[in-house]
């Protein structure tokens, strides 16, 4: 069954309370994870590990506190730190390059914990900065399944960013606020805001879900497969482009692309298959070639008026097309706009993606 192992993960940076506020939350609202991941950078590692982990224990005195029985893994080994280009761990994020760091990283657990089924996902966008946050949501907007959740918790007034806060005590415990004014820890509140978030992750590639991509590179291929597909063709100059993305074509592969196009426009079905044993004339296809001024090679010329179109003719020309279209513009783009044998109403043959926008320029 889905969902039978939940895992909260958290970003932060130099204060590890997120953790601690965020799971406080969580069980007083009767989702209590089995595991807890954290990205954050060294020095928030270090943080995490000294406040949470030893010293006062916060993490284990949270679970005490509110008599939680059910164990919750959460150990060094469950922090990720952000690392660099050179793989060296990042104290702190800086510069534009820091930032991308955080994002791949962030991008690959999200990733990483969303191919299980039997995962529930919840990540908290409280901790870190904003830029961590975002990459977070936005991350498990691309991979993140119906058992998947996400929020934003939200700390009462003067208790919000204060270094001794962790979570509401069950009793009496005094705090300072920066200005040296005591706060009593149980008489803050702490609350969770769910954040709706719009899940494409039936729309993308495989390749994407499984493969290992930065972040940029990962958004640009979800942008492709989720937003339309524009095909222009260029006879003159033997171009086919795909969402900006040129292909060189030969100019048999051009008049394919131009007979399938022109069909697709006109709304005349698809270029229908040959039965066996029957000569079907190649004069629909001769035509169109020479109003687009694409001479053939003389014997491929000589074929098709001698034995017309064939099934093994179109196969292999057609197979030949998409391969050297998918080098060109990728695979998962160029599955997008295909020549294929599809079904155009209730007819089946050779055709292009019916919500393809296409156009000629001639």
């Amino acid at each position: 069954m889905p969902g039978t192992r939940k895992i909260l993960l958290a970003v932060s940076g130099m204060s590890p309370q997120i953790i601690t506020e965020t799971l406080y939350a969580l069980i007083h609202a009767g989702w209590v994870p089995d595991e807890i991941r954290l990205v954050t950078t060294e020095r928030g590692r270090q943080n995490a590990v000294l406040q949470l982990l030893e010293g006062e224990r916060f993490f284990h005195r949270l679970l005490h506190d509110y008599s939680v029985s059910k164990p919750i893994e959460f150990t060094e080994q469950s922090i990720t730190v952000i690392r660099d280009a050179e793989g060296l761990p990042l104290s702190d994020l800086r510069t534009p390059y820091d930032n991308e760091a955080a994002a791949d990283c962030i991008c690959d657990v999200v990733r990483e914990l969303t191919c299980d089924d039997n995962v529930a996902l919840h990540v908290s966008l409280a901790g870190g900065r904003k830029t961590m946050g975002f990459y977070a949501g936005y991350a498990l907007s691309l991979f993140g399944r119906a058992q998947d959740s996400l929020s934003h918790v939200l700390v009462s007034e003067r208790y919000e960013s204060n270094p001794h806060f962790f979570y509401p005590t069950p009793e009496r415990r005094v705090i300072h606020a920066l200005d040296g004014t005591p706060l009593d820890t149980h008489a803050a509140k702490v609350w969770l805001a769910e954040i709706p978030f719009v899940r494409l992750r039936d729309r993308l590639p495989t390749s994407l879900l499984t493969g290992k991509h930065t972040f940029s590179e990962t958004v640009r291929l979800a942008r492709e497969a989720t937003e339309s597909v524009r095909l222009v063709l260029y006879p003159d100059a033997r171009e086919c482009c795909v969402n900006g993305r040129s292909a060189k074509l030969t100019t048999l592969q051009m008049g394919l692309m131009l007979w399938a196009a022109t069909r697709h426009l006109e709304q005349v079905g698809p270029i229908e298959p040959v039965v066996h044993g029957e000569f079907r004339p190649a004069d629909e296809f001769l035509a169109l070639v020479d109003k687009y001024w694409l001479p053939l090679h003389a014997k491929t010329e000589g074929v098709l008026m001698r034995e017309g179109i064939t099934q093994p003719w179109l196969e292999q020309n057609i197979s030949k097309l998409n391969r050297d279209i998918a080098a060109a513009v990728g695979e998962d783009l160029a599955n997008r706009c295909k020549l294929a044998s599809r079904y155009i109403g209730r007819t089946r043959g050779y055709a292009l993606p019916c919500d393809l926008n296409i156009e000629i320029v001639a």
